[in-house]
């Protein structure tokens, strides 16, 4: 019980009165925190415990300022929430909101900071084709978008349990691509497949399959066709021709020689057993030390992580003026974008969303709140990808985003104070290395959302 309670003490340290660390430290929390360190089982994200911590911070009334569990004064003072517990009075607004049942359990997500990350669809999405993604959307299938929200009706969530490892990535931030880029993750996993013993192979696959998840066996074939392809390129093209009965083989593939080198770097012996020779072995654990980080980044990060699609049409992608675009379409592969000049986006009364999609929006990240148990920061794909201090990709969705219309729709559900932030502090433009960290052209979309300053004054008596 002593190690209990100290694991107990460093957990309410680490969600409250380590809260608020720089935007930057916010999105790349370390891997491996204290949490992991101490393997706690499932039965701490029970309810009995969280309930505990809940109503501790609802009794606390007169705390010392430095008490990480004077929660309502330190939301008043510094107006951002993001990653520490929520209160029962939240608890009890957010189901009241969500016509959620009482009893729901209660979960949180530990380690990595929770993250809902925005997106844009790039173009139009029928009905039809949103509904068919619940069918193919479960474990390794399908995408790793949680939930689409179109531009009028109902959301249409493929991803019922929010906060798990079991889903493929949707950003090159959750591919762990800030440690290794795509090609060179590939490569290494193909050569730790190769190193593995002929053998031997397909039953450690196997085996490394049905320690993550029994019922990810079935696809053992499919992942190990992704790993016995020549290249990326070799692979994609038997996809083009067999997409449903390869989907899911990268994924599972990646997953399972995570598994493995967490094996071999943790044991010297299993690298021995798993190779024909002593100086296959030696491979081996040097692959898996190079690619390792970016597996386990992976994992994490994933967990850690919803992702929510806001469907919006084409116009020009990310261009703004008809040269870019006129090279774009020379390029081969480009979908080509119409007129073969820039294109407004259409849009609804001057705004890119709709009034529906912001309020669905809002409802979205109310129910990842109480998937994580805490407050999850809200971030653009567009800044994860290119605004980190290291570019891994090139999106700029979501486009034309108010995300400060988005704060104020959350703090007044939830009677929090005008101008509290749930994630980056917004900046509309298209520079992330000056800190724009959602995408804006004003020549598309008009002149730039207020800033929270401003909305605050604007809301005070």
């Amino acid at each position: 019980m002593m190690a209990f309670d100290k694991a107990f003490s460093k957990i309410r340290d680490f969600f409250n009165y380590q809260r608020k660390p720089s935007k930057r430290r916010v999105i790349g929390v370390a891997c491996g925190t204290v949490f992991m360190a101490l393997g706690f089982d499932v039965f701490f994200l029970q309810q009995s415990l969280f309930k505990q911590l809940l109503i501790e911070e609802e009794k606390s009334e007169l705390p010392p300022p430095f008490d990480p569990f004077n929660v309502q004064e330190r939301v008043d003072h510094d107006k951002n929430p993001v990653g520490r517990l929520i209160t029962v009075r939240e608890r009890e607004t957010i189901m009241e909101l969500l016509g959620e049942s009482p009893e729901k359990p209660y979960t949180l997500v530990i380690g990595e900071m929770p993250l809902v990350i925005l997106h844009d669809t790039a173009g139009e999405i029928d009905s039809v084709t949103l509904h068919s993604q619940k069918q193919y959307s479960r474990g390794p299938l399908g995408d790793g978008i949680t939930a689409y929200i179109p531009r009028n009706g109902e959301v249409i969530i493929t991803r019922p349990a929010f906060f798990t490892p079991d889903r493929p990535t949707a950003t090159a931030y959750e591919k762990g691509l800030d440690f290794l880029d795509e090609s060179q993750r590939n490569r290494s996993l193909r050569t730790i497949w190769l190193t593995l013993d002929p053998k031997t192979r397909q039953a450690n696959l196997r085996k490394a399959i049905t320690e993550l998840d029994p019922s990810f066996v079935q696809f053992t074939n499919r992942a190990a066709l992704w790993l016995s392809a020549s290249s990326e390129q070799a692979f994609e093209a038997w996809q083009s021709r067999n997409h449903h009965s390869l989907d899911g083989a990268k994924t599972t593939a990646i997953w399972a020689m995570g598994n493995l080198c967490q094996k071999v770097l943790e044991e010297h012996q299993t690298a021995i057993a798993l190779v024909p020779s002593p100086q296959s072995a030696a491979q081996l654990r040097q692959t898996c030390q190079r690619v390792n980080p970016t597996l386990q980044a992976n994992r994490t990060r994933v967990g850690s992580s919803v992702n929510v699609e806001l469907i919006q049409q084409r116009g020009s992608d990310c261009f703004t003026a008809d040269a870019q675009v006129r090279i774009y379409n020379s390029l081969d592969g480009a979908v080509q974008i119409p007129a073969n000049r820039a294109v407004p986006l259409m849009l609804n009364n001057g705004e890119a969303y709709t009034d529906s999609q912001y309020d669905a929006l809002k409802t979205f990240y109310l129910k990842s709140v109480l998937a994580a148990g805490r407050f999850p920061q809200m971030v653009t794909h567009y800044w994860l990808d290119q605004g980190l201090g290291k570019a891994i990709g090139d999106h700029c969705d979501p486009r034309g985003l108010n995300l400060t219309k988005v704060y104020s729709l959350i703090s007044d559900a939830l009677n929090h104070p005008p101008g509290t932030i749930y994630g980056i502090k917004p900046q509309y433009g298209q520079n992330p290395q000056k800190g724009d960290n959602i995408w804006w052209s004003e020549a598309i979309l008009g002149s730039k959302p207020r800033s929270l300053t401003d909305q605050a004054s604007l809301s005070a008596p």
